[in-house]
């Protein structure tokens, strides 16, 4: 690593923290107990041994460590231990959690008791698996219950659904009016007369025909009815996020990408490899990429807060069938979980936690288990052709990935990812062995090459003034992986629960680069510390406009930027000043207009600043675009007022993605 940076041990520091946690976890002292193999007669064994297999033969690597008499015992002997860890299902939990919540509601204490009753729900076990409770009817009971709060809570949508989940638990509905009569609040809740009235009719027949009953029913249709037009009146109702159209149209060829952007040549025409540029000339504010996730891990932190397959906050959870660990918004994201990834990951999520590996691990795991066999698994890695830099990687580093993706490989094997073994040692047959160094090369790209996602976490009355940048998650963008970085971004990021969004924040012309920002901004950082960042974290000495002529951060920026000589076509800049000559095209030049369109520029940020203060975001953003594109035709940055305004259209945009009103 020394070749790459100019402090290795900050960058043996950051590469460790993509790999596991210091602190916690058992993975840690798995290594250092391989490790003391490497002291004596054996100290040069990483150099001399390990380290003579050629970097990025991952599968090699791997191999070794499961064969070499240095190593293999105790690796071997570990991983021999490895079984499933996971909260299971508990009946008498549930039903705890049921009774709490009843006493909740009738308290009047809605939202304590919708917490109680999800809980029941995620501890509840299936039908007739424990017959001593509820005589096996636990997860329905559970589902009735919540079922219950929510049309208190006035949610008639999540209450329906969980009726009909109820039903589905076995919950007797056949001769049941009651079940009936809380369909027909649902329905009122949800403005659907129609139905309401069906299924009032039906509780009407199942309770012997009884018109008083019936009578009362429906003046609880309409107090509930009443209820919910005052509840949404009261409450601000955040606008539904959509995906944006891309400019241009769709691009065929990149995945997400819209038509005016493309991939630069090939990695060998350029020393900073392949990246996004401008195939038309691009505004502020255009849409340049609506690009899903190609796999996606939730930070455990979050597991029950949030769906696990789509990010979405979870209302009313729906609970996975084996593990308690985590929870779906809805049995469409909790089906296609586990159709996929969660099947094989399920009972060995708390041992993975508990290992003190990181998300980056996790999302190595999740893209080999997401491809539902061995042989599709094998091609991940080819698909996303992500830069790994295993020359650069310290041989210590290496190794330690080696052992990681051993572990995760042998979690697999547990797990059936390929098939029922015919034996349970732990040396991979040929097929895991291959998939095994596709997880290590994945324990290295992902290091340089994942996005984290997050939210926009609303805490107070104004949606812009109390806002919260919250992160949830990491995912990784086959199309959003190339787009190189400038410590001046020239592209906006948002997500829509997984789904990656870039807008432009600047204008961009054709031919030239579309960077984005790793996190490391010129108007919060200063130079030194971006470099050490950037060649600590992702090994490369960023040379961008900004750092060759180090622009001041923010606060010490100059509110009179440099200006772009008038005469058409020169691509001369000069010093602020009312007249000057331009040493390009050798000609007088009077600013005279240009300072017109500057105060037009101040003009329309002070709208979108206003605009923003009465949270007309939409209407902000285009302020500011069109300011940002004025600005850029005839002076150039750095510019406070400019900056500023780009970090407005950047909190617009992020308005339109994932937000969370506490």
């Amino acid at each position: 690593m020394a070749s790459i940076d100019s402090d290795p041990l900050y960058t043996e520091l950051c590469s460790d923290k993509t790999l596991s946690s210091q602190k916690e976890g058992f993975f840690n002292a798995f290594y250092w107990t391989v490790a003391e193999n490497f002291t004596g007669q054996n100290e040069h064994w990483l150099r001399d041994v390990f380290g003579k297999v050629q970097p990025g033969n991952d599968a090699a690597k791997l191999q070794l460590i499961y064969e070499d008499p240095v190593v293999c015992f105790e690796v071997l002997g570990t991983l021999e231990h490895v079984k499933p860890v996971f909260r299971g299902k508990d009946a008498k939990f549930s039903w705890q959690r049921r009774e709490q919540a009843t006493k909740l509601l009738n308290e009047g204490k809605v939202q304590q008791a919708l917490l109680m009753a999800s809980q029941a729900v995620i501890k509840a076990p299936g039908k007739g698996v424990d017959t001593h409770i509820d005589q096996g009817m636990t997860l329905a009971c559970a589902f009735w219950t919540r079922a219950e709060v929510l049309i208190r809570m006035l949610d008639g949508k999540h209450a329906l659904r969980d009726l009909q989940m109820a039903a589905k638990a076995g919950f007797p509905v056949k001769a049941n009016g009651e079940y009936y009569g809380k369909m027909a609040k649902c329905y009122a809740l949800m403005d659907d007369m129609k139905r309401a009235e069906v299924s009032a009719k039906l509780f009407h027949q199942l309770a012997g025909f009884d018109d008083y009953r019936l009578q009362r029913l429906r003046e609880d249709l309409e107090d509930l009815r009443t209820l919910k037009a005052e509840d949404a009146a009261m409450k601000p109702k955040d606008p539904e996020a959509k995906l944006p159209e891309l400019a241009g149209g769709a691009n065929e060829e990149l995945n997400g990408a819209s038509k005016k952007i493309s991939l630069s040549g090939t990695v060998e025409e350029s020393k900073r490899g392949r990246y996004i540029v401008a195939t038309e000339d691009l505004k502020p504010g255009e849409t340049v990429l609506v690009e899903p996730a190609y796999g996606a891990c939730l930070y455990p932190k979050f597991f029950g807060t949030h769906c696990n397959q789509c990010f979405s906050r979870l209302i009313a959870a729906v609970p996975c069938e084996d593990c308690c660990g985590v929870a779906f918004c809805s049995p469409e994201c909790r089906d296609q979980a586990f159709a996929g990834y969660h099947r094989f990951e399920c009972k060995y999520l708390d041992l993975m936690i508990g290992s003190g590996m990181s998300i980056l691990c996790h999302l190595a795991l999740r893209l080999v288990t997401q491809a539902g066999s061995p042989e599709k698994a094998t091609e991940i890695t080819k698909e996303l052709s992500l830069c790994a830099h295993a020359e650069h990687r310290s041989q210590e580093d290496y190794f330690r990935r080696t052992l990681m993706a051993a572990f995760l490989l042998r979690c697999l094997q547990k797990s059936e990812f390929f098939g029922r073994r015919k034996t349970e040692a732990a040396e991979p047959t040929p097929i895991e062995a291959k998939v095994g160094g596709v997880i290590l090369e994945l324990l290295q790209s992902l290091q340089f090459n994942a996005h984290e996602i997050y939210e926009t976490k609303i805490t107070g009355d104004h949606r812009v003034d109390s806002t919260k940048v919250q992160y949830i998650g990491v995912g990784v963008y086959k199309t959003g992986a190339m787009f190189n970085h400038e410590c001046h971004s020239g592209v906006s990021r948002t997500f829509l629960k997984t789904t990656m969004i870039l807008h432009t924040s600047r204008p961009l012309t054709k031919g030239s680069s579309v960077p984005e920002n790793y996190g490391m901004h010129f108007i919060r950082q200063p130079l030194p510390v971006r470099q050490k960042v950037l060649r600590s974290r992702y090994w490369f000495k960023c040379d961008c406009k900004a750092c060759f002529e180090d622009w001041p951060m923010l606060e010490k920026i100059n509110d009179k930027p440099k200006l772009r000589c008038p005469q058409p076509d020169c691509a001369g800049v000069l010093p602020y000043a009312p007249k000057g000559k331009c040493c390009k095209c050798k000609k007088n030049a009077n600013f005279e207009s240009t300072f017109k369109i500057l105060r037009q520029c101040e003009d329309l940020y002070d709208e979108g600043a206003k605009k923003m203060t009465q949270e007309r975001l939409e209407e902000a953003a285009e302020s500011f675009s069109q300011g940002i594109n004025l600005f850029y035709h005839v002076a150039v940055p750095p510019h406070k007022a400019t900056h500023v305004a780009e970090e407005s259209l950047r909190t617009c945009f992020a308005d339109f993605g994932n937000i969370f009103r506490v």
